[in-house]
């Protein structure tokens, strides 16, 4: 009889632990899906906050134009011609902006679209983004227009067809260049980059090592007046910066699918190498 009589209590205990089991497994679940949630919405307001500093970057800019560009019929030539090239490079840099925010505003808004933790207000301040990044353009063409009847001004100034002289041209590009590529191991021994590795040393966890000459055009070139990011389409979590850079001049911040490296400082960032190797692990 007391076999019998515990039975339905068994039952009981067997339906109470399986309940138990269902619940912990969906609390995990939710958590799971809620720290999945804050990565997206840390990615996106990592894309999004660079977005709005380089717009801030991008009026400042203007401002020194319009502050340059005043009185230059009452400067000296060698002033005058100065003024020109500070202000061809003010330029240089407001485009390259421009460029980069709408690119990082399309991976704002592809990303949040496909994302199943899609935002509905990130869909529209990316919408407003664009908006002032069209506005901004129109903007910036109109300057253009207005710079190059300062520049015939200039050049009647120091009596030359163009006001920036090639050679000087070509010496302040040399001082701004910088490089930057990203392979896996594989691919960056195959482009001589790294050396290949020895018998053993995968299996040591041995450190990649940079070949002393590897070919630089297999490289993307920057001005590193200009870049103030670099859009990767990998997770930060499987990126590894091989060349040494000065820690705090830079962060790599991402979610799932893509990352973002932002230069905080750009002299000290490429002070020690001005290539930038990164492994895809």
């Amino acid at each position: 009889m007391d076999s019998v009589a515990l039975k339905p209590f068994r039952r009981i205990v067997v339906i109470m632990l399986a309940g138990a089991i269902i619940m912990t497994i969906s609390s995990c679940t939710r958590n799971e899906r809620k720290k999945e949630e804050e990565k997206h919405i840390e990615s996106m307001m990592s894309i999004l906050v660079q977005v709005q500093k380089n717009l801030g970057r991008i009026r400042q800019k203007e401002a020194v134009v319009v502050r340059l560009s005043s009185d230059v019929e009452g400067r000296k030539p060698q002033s005058a011609e100065q003024i020109g090239r500070e202000i061809n490079t003010n330029i240089r840099f407001i485009d390259s902006t421009l460029t980069a925010s709408r690119d990082l505003v399309t991976t704002l808004e592809q990303q949040n679209h496909e994302s199943q933790y899609r935002i509905a207000a990130l869909d529209r301040m990316t919408g407003q983004l664009k908006g002032e990044l069209d506005k901004k353009s129109v903007e910036v063409g109109a300057m253009k227009g207005e710079i190059s009847k300062l520049s015939r001004q200039i050049a009647r100034l120091t009596n030359t067809v163009d006001v920036m002289d090639e050679a000087s041209d070509d010496q302040e590009a040399q001082m701004v260049k910088a490089y930057y590529i990203i392979g896996t191991f594989d691919q960056l021994v195959a482009r001589g980059i790294l050396q290949p590795p020895g018998t053993f040393s995968r299996f040591l966890g041995v450190r990649p090592v940079l070949t002393n000459d590897f070919d630089i055009r297999p490289f993307r070139q920057v001005d590193i007046t200009e870049t103030k990011d670099i859009y990767f389409n990998r997770p930060a979590s499987n990126l590894h910066i091989i060349t040494p850079h000065t820690r705090g001049s830079y962060e790599l911040v991402g979610g799932k699918t893509s990352s973002l490296l932002l230069i905080r400082n750009e002299a000290e960032f490429w002070k020690k190498s001005r290539c930038l190797i990164i492994m895809v692990e």
